[in-house]
């Protein structure tokens, strides 16, 4: 009789030796199995970090309702992070309005990802949003802007990011 992790174990080696042996094409870049499989593991065994660390995030204002922040706001300097990364999730740590709102996350000025949050009138805590973006060179700034609904305008939202690295 076979134990589970045995069976477990044999089935994500499968699924390794098979990614391994593909060769996949994406993005006008040709990817071996190799560096496939090399990525899946890095990014399963890679280190988990939170950008800013050991402060406070950053602030952004939105403009009027339903339009994004006049300015970018820099989540990651340029040349703060010496490894690719990819970012998982966008911890909200603090909102001025109860409002819908949205985040909108930027590499240098390009548009990586998007996520909407809410402020009640019961919630006051931090929240953490979940989004995926593509692989970012090590060296990448990462700015932000948001939205909000509220018919004034001018909601304010503190956030961070939490991300993987990549060797």
């Amino acid at each position: 009789m076979k134990r589970v992790k045995d069976v477990i174990s044999a089935a994500l080696l499968s699924a390794f030796l098979i990614i391994g042996g593909l060769t996949l094409l994406g993005s006008g870049v040709e990817h071996s199995g190799e560096s496939i499989a090399h990525i899946i593991e890095e990014h399963v065994h890679s280190a988990s970090m939170v950008y800013p660390t050991l402060a406070n995030g950053e602030t952004a204002t939105a403009g009027a309702q339903w339009v994004l922040s006049a300015a970018f706001e820099e989540l990651i300097p340029n040349a703060a992070i010496s490894n690719r990364f990819d970012i998982h999730y966008v911890s909200i740590e603090a909102m001025d309005t109860v409002s819908v709102y949205e985040l909108v996350l930027y590499a240098v000025e390009a548009e990586i990802g998007r996520v909407r949050f809410v402020k009640n009138a019961n919630l006051d805590a931090t929240q953490n949003v979940r989004i995926q973006t593509e692989i970012q060179p090590a060296g990448t700034q990462i700015q932000f802007k948001i939205a909000c609904d509220d018919g004034g305008g001018g909601c304010q939202a503190t956030a961070s990011v939490f991300l993987h690295l990549y060797k």
